[in-house]
């Protein structure tokens, strides 16, 4: 039986709202790995939300609209600078809306002064709410799962010895 017109501009809409997602995520890993902060921050709906899970003793961390958003960006990456490998997210697309779920892994590295480096890693999964908006799928809820993350730091092996203090 062949497809209606109705049909057909469904799949279209689904097709291209899933390629347009991708690139959404694609770009988030970008923006944020490179400190691009306005441009992670207009990856979200004006009223956007990145909402971070309680884990271990971090409690819940929420940032709202782009002021928000922009800064955590900023506050982030003065800390740390690091890299995003995403996994393909599974997408229920609507007209207006969707929802999906991709996991993720982040190494991050840090320099905390001479002689003082670090390592952070976490891996977990993002549930997200997306949203058109002018046009543009955006992302209006982001909540963040980490299930394992380390941290480890690395200091100076030599030291010039110092001398020692006169008698």
């Amino acid at each position: 039986m062949a497809a209606t017109l109705a049909e057909l501009e469904r799949r279209l809409h689904r097709a291209e709202a899933r390629l347009a997602i991708m690139a959404l995520e694609a770009e988030y890993a970008r923006s944020w790995d490179a400190g691009d902060a306005r441009a992670w921050a207009a990856l979200f709906t004006a009223d956007g939300v990145f909402d971070m899970a309680a884990v271990g003793a971090n409690p819940r961390s929420v940032m709202r609209g782009t002021a928000e958003l922009e800064g955590f960006c900023r506050q982030v990456d003065s800390i740390y600078r690091g890299l995003h490998f995403m996994h393909l997210p599974w997408l229920d697309i609507g007209e207006e809306t969707a929802r999906g779920r991709l996991h993720f892994q982040w190494i991050g590295l840090q320099h905390a002064g001479a002689g003082h480096f670090g390592r952070r890693d976490a891996s977990g999964y993002y549930d997200v709410t997306y949203a058109l908006a002018d046009g543009e799928w955006k992302i209006r809820h982001r909540l963040e799962k980490a299930i394992t993350g380390t941290v480890a730091e690395h200091f100076d092996v030599y030291l010039a010895p110092e001398p020692l203090p006169p008698e």
